[in-house]
């Protein structure tokens, strides 16, 4: 397989009657039925699905590849479980803005057997959950989606433990959670009221301008997702934001490295499927 940094992948002809790809970066050779993601499917149709998802097509466009509607979803979905992965390459350093972030919550798709089971579900969904946004003056980025429907100062030592070393300048609004959080975890908090500058350097409008281009983008984009694949979109922005380029060719072979490189893909699909709305722990 080729390396997570190459993008220049073209086809480089046929065995036993099986496409086969190189890298023009690193060289090396393969097959999209070597890769986990495509095992079992349409291998030839998915490159294909690729393209024409980082071209930003909606799902009955990018089904005008030779599949139906269903498999047009599931194939979006395995391949967003995949790009999971890339939140471990995601580290800030220096000053981090960090804001909470508090979107919709949304069962998109459910089907109600019956106007009680209807009734039941609006007594007991709440009605926003809660999404950690943080970046770095580097343009490092990063969106969280957390248990709960606001965020707890737990939620955020655990994100800061894994994503920043301690000598960092954490940025934040002067929520209750932000100012809760203890010194052995951030050395260094800033917090920072309304819209203005602290000291001339710390602000949280950069973090804000994020959140709200990524808001823009799944309401407008695709009117809304179901809370339970939100990270999955989570991490499609990210992934645009920092690692594609405008270029459709070079962003197809860079979300083929992505997707093929996790394993477990498949695994965190079909649990993400399986769950039930009573089962998703937000309440």
């Amino acid at each position: 397989m080729p390396r997570l940094s190459c993008n220049h992948i073209i086809k480089n002809g046929l065995q036993n009657g099986m496409q086969n790809y190189r890298c023009k970066d690193c060289g090396r050779q393969f097959k999209l039925l070597q890769v986990l993601l495509f095992t079992g499917y349409k291998e030839r149709k998915m490159l294909d699905y690729i393209r024409c998802m980082v071209a930003g097509k909606s799902l009955r466009a990018c089904a005008k590849v030779g599949i139906n509607l269903p498999t047009s979803f599931a194939w979006r979905h395995k391949i967003l479980a995949a790009l999971q992965s890339f939140e471990d390459n995601i580290n800030f350093f220096g000053v981090v803005e960090m804001d909470e972030l508090l979107m919709d919550y949304s069962e998109k798709g459910r089907i109600y057997k019956n106007a009680e089971e209807l009734k039941r579900a609006r007594k007991q969904k709440p009605k926003k959950v809660a999404v950690l946004a943080a970046t770095d003056r580097a343009g490092n980025l990063l969106f969280k989606k957390f248990d709960g429907k606001k965020l707890s100062s737990e939620q955020i030592e655990q994100f800061l433990k894994a994503k920043m070393p301690k000598d960092g300048v954490m940025c934040s609004s002067n929520k209750k959670a932000f100012k809760k959080v203890r010194r052995n975890v951030i050395k260094h908090k800033e917090i920072v009221t309304s819209h203005r500058q602290k000291r001339g350097i710390y602000s949280l409008s950069t973090v804000k301008k994020k959140a709200s281009e990524f808001t823009n983008w799944i309401y407008f984009k695709f009117r809304g997702v179901a809370t339970k694949y939100l990270q999955n979109y989570i991490m499609w922005y990210v992934v645009m934001g920092k690692y594609l380029t405008g270029v459709t060719v070079s962003n197809t072979g860079r979300i083929l490295n992505l997707a093929s490189s996790d394993r477990w893909a498949w695994y965190r699909y079909r649990e993400l499927v399986n769950i039930t709305y009573v089962d998703f722990n937000i309440y």
